[in-house]
């Protein structure tokens, strides 16, 4: 890992994580954006999910399998070069929150994974996202 530049306005930029898929029919990869002053905790709660056994095709649709590749910190400017690409275009961390949510709530009503703490505190932490509380509104 390598870093470009110093950590001085590490809070005031837009984070980018660029997440790659196994077998995606529609992306082969995700730009979810968020902000720079919650990076640690959204980084940690992914990381999490990614090492769980809910990262699974059959748990995640299209996203299951995902596997984190680059963490862009504290971008200041992204400008997006081809508008049409799906891919180009960042997802906000509130919409891949959401996307996520809704396949983990399925998990969990059909019971596969009893009475487990880490779906639980996955889903609470993409509850907050997607809802926006995990995230400092500006």
């Amino acid at each position: 890992m390598f870093g470009f530049g110093k950590k001085a306005k590490k809070l005031e930029g837009i984070d980018i994580l660029i997440i790659k898929t196994e077998e995606a029919k529609n992306r082969t990869f995700y730009q979810v954006a968020f902000p720079s002053m919650v990076a640690n905790d959204i980084i940690s709660m992914l990381t999490k999910l990614q090492k769980s056994p809910f990262n699974k095709k059959e748990h995640l649709g299209d996203i299951g399998g995902f596997h984190m590749i680059t963490h862009i910190e504290a971008a200041t400017n992204v400008e997006v070069l081809d508008e049409v690409d799906m891919e180009a275009q960042p997802v906000q961390i509130q919409d891949f929150a959401n996307i996520l949510l809704r396949r983990l709530e399925s998990i969990d009503e059909s019971g596969a994974f009893e009475d487990s703490e880490d779906l639980a505190f996955i889903m609470g932490e993409l509850t907050m996202l997607r809802d926006g509380s995990f995230v400092p509104q500006t």
